[in-house]
């Protein structure tokens, strides 16, 4: 039987029509993002065909066979921005960027001491950095930043916003059509109809899944598609030519794990879907507390959005556990993504904290999702 509701549930949104037109103008609207943004592509396609001849490694000896290639203006642009290229994890030191932190910010009490610890335990990544040379991979040269802002900063932003979207819908049209169809007398009129909510609960979960799944699939295979990357994929993402700005300073990116771009892509879109994941579940919790989709919109809109005040009320008058604490939120989660895997600068005070916020949101979801269908399960609904 609950198999069956699951998949009456799934057909009465498949018929949504505009969620289907939502989600081609998602589509639509990545697929513009990418030919709108092929700025430096001839460059890329160079570098990735000099990377096939002559290495992917910089030093001496790729600058001395990169120095035999024919003449042309892309050339003498490689040879100028990798010609005196050296590893810079030999002197990189997390601790001065600790400190910096620290003091541009003036942070003090448990929020400075968790940085500096943070940052203590970053020194080993240097290490492992250091000794592979990370730093000195090609990537895709002078453009590797420019790319890599795209693709993470922008598009995946956009995939990731769309799939959170999609999910907020769903949950609020799941949770509330009953209302909407005024059919919810007949069908929350018994105990095992107010249950339905669960199969309803799958197959909002189920269609939030294949969106957001297809939505990614087809935006980084338009991408794939119009910058040709090769063996750029394989770019590890610590090379020199990937700075970031956490906290207003431009470090190097370091991710907690050894990564190349292919392997961060991946991480990403999977973290992703658990902010999709996180965002159906609270909007679900949302409509089925409030019995009204327009009004669970506001109220999470409402949410998010003292949140981010909050965070800048904190950060501006230096309250600093106050901070880090708003950091510990669904709608950081979301935000913090372009940083996702590194140290993120004083955004986080441990390792891998946006996993730790993800896991512990979804928790929080859950159990307020059980608590809420407790709830619903006993409230007069007259």
């Amino acid at each position: 039987m609950c198999g069956k509701l699951v998949f009456f549930e799934m057909k009465k949104l498949c018929g949504m029509r505009m969620l289907y037109v939502f989600v081609l103008l998602c589509i639509g609207f990545n697929g513009l993002l990418i030919l709108g943004n092929q700025y430096g592509e001839d460059y890329v396609s160079y570098v990735k065909e000099v990377g096939q001849k002559v290495g992917r490694r910089m030093g001496d000896e790729f600058s001395g066979k990169a120095l035999q290639l024919s003449a042309c203006v892309e050339k003498e642009r490689l040879l100028s921005e990798t010609g005196k290229a050296t590893d810079i994890f030999e002197t990189y030191d997390p601790n001065k960027t600790a400190k910096l932190l620290i003091g541009t910010y003036r942070m003090e009490g448990w929020p400075a001491e968790a940085l500096e610890r943070k940052y203590q335990k970053q020194e080993q990544r240097i290490h492992e950095l250091d000794a592979a040379d990370a730093s000195m991979d090609l990537g895709a040269a002078g453009m590797t930043k420019t790319l890599f802002e795209f693709l993470f900063a922008k598009l995946c932003r956009a995939v990731i916003t769309e799939g959170m979207l999609t999910a907020v819908f769903a949950a609020l049209y799941m949770s509330g059509c009953e209302q909407t169809e005024r059919t919810w007398q007949i069908v929350y009129a018994t105990r095992r109809g107010r249950m339905v909510h669960r199969e309803k609960l799958l197959a909002g979960f189920f269609y939030t899944m294949a969106v957001y799944s297809v939505t990614a699939q087809v935006s980084y295979m338009v991408f794939a598609f119009v910058w040709q990357l090769g063996d750029i994929w394989n770019t590890n993402m610590s090379t020199q030519f990937y700075t970031i700005s956490a906290s207003g300073m431009e470090v190097p990116f370091v991710p907690w794990m050894d990564v190349t771009l292919r392997g961060y892509l991946v991480a990403v879109v999977m973290l992703g879907a658990g902010v999709a994941v996180l965002f159906y579940l609270l909007a679900y919790l949302a409509g089925l507390l409030t019995k009204n989709s327009l009004k669970a919109f506001l109220v999470l809109f409402a949410a998010f959005a003292l949140n981010f005040e909050l965070i800048m009320l904190a950060g501006d008058a230096g309250r600093w556990g106050l901070y880090e604490a708003a950091l510990w939120t669904p709608v950081f989660f979301w935000w913090s993504q372009p940083l996702w895997f590194s140290d993120m600068g004083i955004q986080a005070v441990i390792p891998w904290q946006e996993c730790a916020v993800g896991t512990l949101c979804l928790v929080a979801a859950v159990l307020l999702l059980v608590y809420g269908f407790h709830y619903f399960s006993r409230k007069d609904l007259g």
